[in-house]
């Protein structure tokens, strides 16, 4: 699977929220819906890194407790996926807009590491 099919099953469910929301079926109006809710989606994702990194508890230096266990974490990662693939089909990110993006900065963090950034 790809991102590509990632952001198409999004936007499928982003759909399916949108109609239960909104009573609506159309699916223009429902993306519409959709890119109007952007800060509560962003804030969602916030709220989700934030329960990955309970999971993990890697910020939590004072404690002596283990993760939550590998399935836990993943699951809190794949929540994350959910809400940063919901916020690219509201921002119209295509596919290849994420990869090009990705490729680019990927590039660019490599050339600043060599720079002693």
């Amino acid at each position: 699977m790809d991102i590509k099919e990632l952001l198409i099953m999004q936007k499928s469910f982003d759909r399916y929220l949108a109609a239960k929301q909104i009573g609506q079926s159309d699916n223009e109006k429902l993306d519409e819906w959709n890119r109007s809710v952007l800060d509560k989606k962003l804030l969602a994702l916030s709220v989700e890194v934030g329960e990955l990194a309970n999971a993990t508890r890697c910020f939590k230096y004072w404690s002596t407790k283990e993760d939550e266990g590998k399935e836990r974490i993943l699951d809190e990662f794949a929540d994350v996926l959910h809400f940063l693939l919901s916020v690219a089909n509201s921002l119209q990110f295509t596919s290849e807009d994420i990869e090009h993006a990705y490729i680019r900065k990927h590039s660019e963090n490599y050339r600043r590491q060599a720079e002693g950034y």
